[in-house]
């Protein structure tokens, strides 16, 4: 009878407008989440983009709901992001790659191999574009301004760099123990850090128990170059096209590629080439000489009869250089 079958279809219908609703409600959804992606590319016929957590993310079309990727990514020279469902991974396509250059913004992913102790002796190191073996000291082709350009681009991986500055600091890697040795390294860096330590964070996991080694060591890198020598980096990239970072997308990843890369050029045009005894005694006669000229500007002011305000104006961070 009709009257009973009345309830059953009011039912229905109700059902059928909310299902039509909730649709409608997730569609204006996806397309407020496709309009707000800032980063995109082909990835198995999904977008990729960033959503309000600042994680990678990849949209289905239409209304499929949104899945998070948690691939990790280790080589910065670009991200690797998994494409499709389960199924469609086991298919014979490869996951898209994008080039850290055009996408260097994307968040990366904690790298947990590095948490490995030995992770510095048997990493990948030297087998891309990045001129760095763990062999020897310090080449000019390792300290090229276009290896710099590098650094900073992430278009190497980041045991690259450190493998880079440890050579500099004169660690040196023992082909027979597959260790690195501190015989000739300087003497400052040698007494604090027996063993060569991580200046970038190269597990990016940023917690104090994790990271605080990394971030004192970047630290003490820092401080060794004197505040003359403190902004080397632009001036020497700015020829091959580099400005510096924008604030927006900066990361401690970046600031310490940076920094490593600034202490490098500092290195290679100042420290490069001479022995402990070269360079200590060269610091001796430039600290006698600026000696000497404070001298002199003082009894210039005496003269004309002016008080010395520099003392209190200046302020010089200390500089404990690595020799």
């Amino acid at each position: 009878p009709v009257h009973h079958t009345a309830p059953l279809l009011n039912m229905f219908q109700s059902k059928t407008t909310l299902l039509f609703w909730s649709s409608l409600v997730l569609l204006s959804e996806d397309c407020l989440g496709f309009l707000e992606t800032r980063q995109r590319a082909t990835a198995g016929g999904k977008l990729v983009g960033r959503n309000h957590d600042n994680e990678v993310e990849m949209r289905s079309p239409m209304w499929t709901s949104t899945r998070r990727t948690t691939t990790p990514c280790h080589d910065s020279s670009r991200m690797i992001l998994a494409s499709g469902s389960a199924s469609s991974s086991s298919s014979s396509e490869s996951p898209a790659s994008i080039d850290a250059t055009n996408n260097n913004d994307l968040p990366l992913q904690p790298f947990l191999p590095a948490l490995n102790p030995n992770f510095r002796n048997v990493g990948t190191v030297g087998q891309e574009s990045f001129v760095v073996s763990r062999q020897g000291g310090p080449t000019d082709e390792e300290l090229t301004n276009e290896n710099m350009l590098k650094i900073v681009l992430l278009e190497c991986n980041d045991l690259e760099v450190n493998t880079l500055v440890w050579k500099c600091l004169g660690y040196r890697f023992d082909d027979e123990t597959k260790q690195w040795v501190n015989d000739d390294a300087f003497p400052n860096f040698r007494d604090r850090f027996p063993t060569p330590p991580d200046f970038i964070g190269m597990q990016r996991i940023y917690s104090k128990a994790v990271d605080e080694q990394s971030l004192r060591a970047n630290q003490s890198l820092v401080r060794s170059i004197p505040l003359e020598f403190k902004q080397c980096l632009k001036p020497a990239l700015k020829p091959l096209g580099w400005t510096g970072y924008k604030m927006d997308g900066l990361t401690p990843n970046k600031t310490r590629r940076a920094q490593c890369a600034n202490w490098l050029i500092y290195y290679r045009d100042h420290l490069y080439g001479y022995t402990v005894e070269e360079l200590r005694e060269q610091r001796r006669v430039r600290k006698l000489k600026q000696e000497q000229e404070e001298q002199e500007r003082l009894a210039q002011l005496k003269e004309q009869g002016l008080e010395d305000t520099t003392a209190e104006e200046e302020f010089r961070p200390p500089v404990n250089e690595v020799f």
